[in-house]
């Protein structure tokens, strides 16, 4: 595709994305930009002279021919401003990217878009959370948009893989970069089902700078944003800023005044953001539609699959946080060996895990 040439050309020409934009605009795409003479630049009234020069000056250091052969060696692909499938969204907000690398397959629209950001460090109460409520979304139709980080990003991806759904990767580094190693996995996924996109030119290393930057898009592709866990400075709340400013739905998941992962979300609710207490009434809120009906009763509480009555005390007794075996023998009135046997079988069949030395969380 020759158009691409030119495409890569101004995406990766030193300038801002809000000039890109408005030089696109104007003339029509970035052939045009790229044949256009300094006086004409200079004519749109979009660029100053300064401007024009490094346009004019960049076609004698920059190959369209070889830097287009490049391109192509990497699994990516390009959509601009211009091109058809472009996401209308990132249009109209703040510094819009002219141009998104991304790998596996873009959605043909944006309009069931939800974003799930939290803290890496997270609980495994935040952890489970997050995977349940990007699940249930995605048994809806939603679209789960993340940034693939370590805890509740990545969980969020793999609660909508999980369920089948479609989940959307916003990196800070370039698309060809797994970043972070571990969720190398949910790297491979997103490419069959969903995408991982990013702004920056590939092999652009995951600098600190680059994530507010990411966050943006992020926020904006979507139409609410929900918060897991997140400390009072976190990049969570960066990402929480600018749904503000792109006029998104907030909502954050409560938790308990004396954790500091929760202080972050706790604030956001005395703000004025949507508490969610329910995630069946929440994704009902959203859209008032029946689930899909794989999605029972049974699904909805597991302990009701469980042979022994002695699982189901024990699994009534754990909780997202860790809970000691004594505590669990006090709360259940079960003798040691009978906790630990059905600790032994919660575990096995992927109910419950020690979080730490004999302390144990269930994880559905």
């Amino acid at each position: 595709m020759e158009e691409l040439k030119y495409e890569l050309w101004l995406t990766k020409l030193e300038l801002g994305n809000k000039k890109k934009n408005r030089l696109s605009d104007c003339l029509g795409n970035a052939k045009a930009v790229y044949e256009a003479g300094k006086d004409k630049l200079i004519a749109t009234n979009m660029v100053e002279e300064d401007d024009a020069d490094i346009i004019v000056s960049s076609k004698n250091i920059y190959d369209l021919d070889i830097e287009y052969s490049k391109f192509k060696t990497f699994n990516q692909n390009l959509i601009t401003r211009p091109m058809e499938g472009f996401p209308d969204k990132l249009k109209i907000i703040k510094n819009a990217p002219y141009g998104l690398f991304y790998i596996g397959t873009l959605p043909r629209d944006y309009d069931k878009c939800v974003s799930i950001v939290g803290a890496r460090r997270c609980s495994e109460y935040g952890r489970s959370m997050a995977i349940e409520i990007a699940e249930e979304l995605s048994r809806r139709g939603y679209i789960i948009v993340s940034g693939m980080a370590l805890g509740i990003d990545n969980s969020a991806h793999v609660g909508a893989l999980k369920a089948g759904g479609v989940s959307i990767a916003v990196l800070g580094c370039g698309v060809d970069i797994c970043y972070p190693r571990n969720n190398i996995n949910t790297y491979v996924e997103l490419q069959k089902k969903g995408a991982i996109i990013s702004d920056f030119w590939p092999g652009t290393a995951p600098i600190n700078n680059n994530f507010p930057s990411r966050n943006r898009i992020i926020s904006a592709l979507s139409n609410q944003v929900i918060i897991i866990e997140a400390r009072e400075k976190s990049g969570s709340l960066i990402t929480a800023d600018f749904a503000l400013d792109q006029g998104k739905d907030i909502y954050a998941l409560p938790g308990r005044i004396t954790d500091s992962l929760s202080s972050g979300c706790n604030r956001l609710i005395e703000q004025g953001a949507g508490i969610i207490t329910s995630i069946p009434n929440f994704v009902n809120n959203l859209e008032d539609v029946r689930l899909n009906t794989l999605y029972t009763d049974e699904f909805d509480n597991p302990a009701t699959t469980f042979a022994e009555k002695e699982d189901k005390v024990v699994y009534g007794s754990l909780d997202y946080y860790p809970k000691s075996i004594e505590t669990i023998i006090n709360e259940t009135n079960f003798d040691l060996m009978r906790v630990l046997s059905s600790i032994m079988n919660l575990c096995e069949l992927g109910y419950a895990k020690e979080a730490f030395v004999n302390q144990y969380v269930k994880i559905k």
